[in-house]
């Protein structure tokens, strides 16, 4: 591929017609990308740092979400190369002082990194990492260690709560030496707190949080938070995330790290757990058969070699990363938008899918590449149609219930009559990065007023309506995280 062909990546009309669709039908204000094929980076910045912002640069920093498991793993698995720590250890052999879930068998830091361990997703009510562990106690485990992949952020905290302990140091410092010094992102964030606020760029969220998002709709800053824990605590431009991509894609470039670098990400790179993430096939995108979770990253096998993928969301922010070693291929996106939205995935995998048609004038794709939907950020909207209170059973439970936790501020609980969960008590959220996006059904269990959150066998969330007064609850306990009923819409 000659430079001046790379050149026009970023610049190609269906990378910029997106860039504009985004900007114009999303809640997206603005973002940065960048890329590398080989020796040949090239970045761009867009938008505005947030609502009504100045133009964002391509230095801005973000929130990269879930990304930052990748780098956790990363870093957990260079311990196991130095001796430091063993992935098949028990988590508790580094925290004797953790209580597990109730039901739940101890699961090993190994266990822990390819969210195996049969674990709730997280507390959002919890802003502290040894809080969040401490409310361990009160979960609890349905599927054994290793058996069902069950995306898990408390289990990433409880994992960087390990390290930092067998490391001797603070988990932020634990990054700073063995992963962004080393690698050449000294600037990246290794924690965000009030003190850091200043130093990213902005976050974008609709400023209705109980209603569907339609463009047109006003959007506003992100409230701050400090998110506390090793599954989502970095901050990084688009270029120190390309440059950590790097890594991935070509530790041999690195010959400095050579000692541990190439061991490490085959480590991470090694499918793991039974499934995978899901794959956002709805803009153009290299296909991707059977996926599967390794150790903090998903490993997606394609027609043209296995890729590692990650993405990040948090509130205001969403963030992907595509590491593609078999065509040297690299893709970093940063954006100002709702974390519960897959718009940097959007972007990431449409770059993605550009680069690979520009490689020996597109003979690389094969038929490999698939186009996704004609207008695909109108196929990731969300629009449900409104939900009912239902028959006497669950009428006492329907409506609307608010929490402080800007995780989830906002659910409506209620009878969907939406194909797949159509005649079922669900459980709805409108925003929210750790909210679910489509409708969830509510499960009922033998104790009274209790139900699974989600039809899936072997899911460990609950939810639980309390306080009653003339047979309506007034409070939703979703495993610790309290909701209190709110004036109906």
């Amino acid at each position: 591929m000659s430079a001046s062909s790379m050149h026009n990546v970023l610049g190609s009309d269906p990378v910029t017609g997106l860039l504009r669709q985004l900007l114009a039908q999303a809640p997206v204000t603005g973002g940065a990308v960048a890329l590398a094929r080989g020796d040949f980076i090239e970045q761009l910045a867009f938008g505005t740092r947030g609502p009504g912002g100045l133009p964002v640069e391509v230095h801005d920093r973000f929130e990269i979400g879930s990304i930052s498991k990748t780098i956790t793993a990363l870093a957990a698995a260079r311990l196991e190369v130095e001796g430091v720590v063993r992935l098949d250890d028990r988590v508790r052999s580094y925290l004797p002082w953790l209580e597990l879930p109730e039901g739940a068998s101890e699961p090993t830091l190994r266990e822990l990194l390819s969210h195996t361990a049969g674990w709730i997703a997280g507390n959002s009510a919890m802003p502290g990492e040894i809080a969040q562990a401490l409310e361990l106690p009160g979960t609890r485990a349905i599927t054994a260690p290793g058996e069902r992949f069950h995306y898990s952020n408390v289990g990433y905290v409880v994992l960087g709560l390990a390290l930092a302990e067998a490391a001797g140091t603070r988990f932020p410092q634990l990054l700073r030496e063995r992963i962004f010094e080393p690698l050449g992102l000294p600037g990246a964030l290794g924690s965000i707190t009030g003190a850091e606020r200043a130093r990213l760029c902005p976050g974008t969220v609709p400023t209705r949080d109980d209603a569907h998002w339609t463009p047109g709709d006003p959007l506003s800053q992100q409230n701050w938070v400090e998110p506390a824990g090793a599954d989502g605590n970095v901050g990084a431009s688009a270029r120190e995330l390309l440059q950590f991509g790097l890594a991935l894609t070509r530790p041999a470039a690195f010959p400095r790290e050579r000692a541990w670098l190439p061991a490490a990400v085959a480590a991470i790179a090694t499918p793991t757990a039974p499934s995978g993430e899901d794959i956002l096939a709805a803009g153009p995108h290299l296909q991707v058969q059977g996926a599967r979770y390794g150790l903090g990253a998903n490993v997606e096998p394609t027609a043209l070699g296995s890729m590692l993928t990650h993405g990040g969301g948090m509130i205001g922010y969403g963030a992907f990363l595509i590491s593609h070693p078999d065509l040297d291929l690299t893709v970093a996106v940063a954006l100002s938008t709702p974390g519960e939205w897959p718009h940097a995935e959007l972007l990431a995998r449409a770059i993605h899918a550009e680069l690979i048609t520009c490689v020996d004038g597109g003979d690389a794709a094969g038929g490999a590449v698939a186009p996704g939907a004609t207008d695909p950020v109108a196929a990731i909207r969300v629009s449900r149609g409104p939900l009912s209170t239902g028959g006497a059973e669950v009428s006492g439970l329907s409506g609307h219930y608010r929490s402080y936790t800007p995780w989830c501020p906002h659910y409506e609980v209620g009878v969907s009559a939406e194909p797949g969960t159509a005649g079922h008590l669900v459980l709805r959220a409108y925003s929210g990065v750790e909210a679910p996006t489509e409708d969830t059904p509510l499960v009922a269990l033998p104790e009274p007023a209790t139900f699974a959150v989600g039809a899936e066998p072997g899911t460990p969330e609950r939810a639980r309506f309390r306080n009653f007064i003339d047979g309506v609850a007034q409070t939703l306990d979703i495993d610790g995280c309290v909701y209190s009923r709110v004036v109906d819409r």
